[in-house]
């Protein structure tokens, strides 16, 4: 309880101060969102790094897979099952913490926050420079107060804030038409976690031509090909192994019942399913193609929004720190649904994080149940969210339609 009642607050009136901005249209220097976005994370970190009860793949997984690297040791094949199948990419990123703390002298529980929190951080000017328009100071301090990305970042130490710095960085250049750089933003996106396929389509789309397009895409497949290649080269994977390897990082375990229509099936319990796996991938592929085809003429930013919402409503499998993905591009491009979306996200996503099952005096299985349940609250206003109006604004600069109450015309 004293956990919730210390967190509690400060995110609180990060919230506030977010909802307020949008209102009054408060626009700070980027400057002073930096510096409120640095307070409100390093002190959740530094909370969170003293509180004896860590989220069990922040505690054990993820230096697990630094010591592997350190050791020379490719953490896909050395660690237990389900508990690392990536590409080594964010494994060198936890080795490096694991370093710096033996340096600094640091915990693990500070160090191993210090990359996700810095990157969280990064996307600040980052939505700012996605919203574009006169909006862009109100975004980045948006961004910056919202209790979402301070909670994955600084509570969890999770690695969605540096997948989606190179995703969102991808973007800007692509709308700049920077298409190398582009493509090895979102190449280097990739290459950390598998959703990251779902900020593909946009940023080729953004760049101007075929052969740029092209460019993109090549950049896309090189780089965690490279990445993929260094298991052999600075780990123990041989050369033989590799086509092993990539369908292990291609593989996710099918555990099912945090969220959505599988919560139903399984009595809002968290179960190991192969069967409502299977399912649930061809209900999430069926239902990612469609919403392609229907926004297949949206801006680059709009499509981006629809797949990753969609993901959230169909998807299978869920942790909270997923609802992180849509937000720094639905704060750059708002309509009138997307702050109760966010709303309705941050306080699932508390549920779980401040462990607000104990306030109410229920067991962490309890509680479960009645969170997975929950999310039939929060997935109607993701729904809501989508850009239904805005289908074929191509052409249309990101943040030109938005009000100063932060509704836009078209909507």
């Amino acid at each position: 309880m004293s956990f919730a009642v210390t967190m509690g607050p400060p995110l609180a009136v990060g919230l506030a101060l977010a909802l307020l901005a949008g209102r009054r249209g408060w626009a700070p220097p980027l400057w002073a969102a930096l510096a409120v976005g640095a307070a409100l994370r390093v002190f959740v970190m530094l909370v969170a790094a003293h509180d004896p009860a860590q989220p069990y793949d922040f505690d054990q997984d993820f230096p697990l897979a630094g010591d592997s690297v350190l050791r020379g040791e490719n953490p896909a094949m050395h660690v237990r099952e389900g508990g690392w199948h990536f590409l080594p990419l964010l494994a060198y990123v936890l080795a490096g913490q694991i370093e710096l703390g033996q340096l600094l002298g640091l915990s693990w529980n500070v160090a191993g926050r210090i990359v996700p929190v810095l990157a969280d951080l990064a996307l600040i000017p980052l939505v700012a420079r996605l919203a574009g328009g006169g909006h862009q100071r109100l975004r980045a301090f948006q961004y910056a107060c919202v209790p979402l990305g301070v909670m994955v970042s600084a509570v969890h130490g999770q690695f969605p804030p540096i997948t989606l710095l190179f995703g969102v960085a991808a973007l800007v250049c692509a709308r700049s038409n920077r298409v190398h750089a582009a493509g090895l933003l979102i190449g280097l996106s990739v290459a950390c976690t598998n959703w990251s396929v779902l900020l593909v389509p946009g940023v080729v789309l953004a760049v101007a031509g075929a052969r740029s397009r092209l460019t993109v895409l090549g950049w896309t497949a090189g780089v965690p090909a490279a990445v993929l290649l260094s298991s052999s080269v600075f780990l123990d994977t041989p050369l033989w192994q590799l086509p092993t390897l990539a369908k292990t990082i291609m593989s996710t375990r099918p555990v099912v019942g945090d969220w959505g229509w599988t919560s139903l099936a399984t009595g809002g319990g968290q179960i190991v399913s192969p069967t409502l796996g299977r399912i649930g991938m061809l209900v999430l592929l069926a239902g990612l193609v469609a919403a392609a085809w229907w926004w297949r003429g949206a801006d680059p930013i709009d499509l981006t929004v629809v797949l990753l919402l969609v993901f959230l409503v169909l998807t299978h499998r869920l942790g909270a720190q997923y609802l992180l993905w849509p937000l720094p591009y639905l704060i750059a491009r708002q309509n009138r649904w997307a702050w109760p979306a966010i709303i309705a996200a941050t306080l699932w996503a508390a549920f779980g994080y401040l462990r607000l099952y104990d306030v109410f005096g229920m067991g962490w299985w309890a509680g479960h149940m009645w969170w997975a349940w929950s999310s039939f609250l929060v997935i109607p206003l993701l729904l809501l969210a989508l850009p239904w109006r805005r289908r074929a604004t191509a052409s249309q600069p990101a943040g030109e339609t938005v009000t100063k109450d932060t509704v836009p015309a078209v909507e």
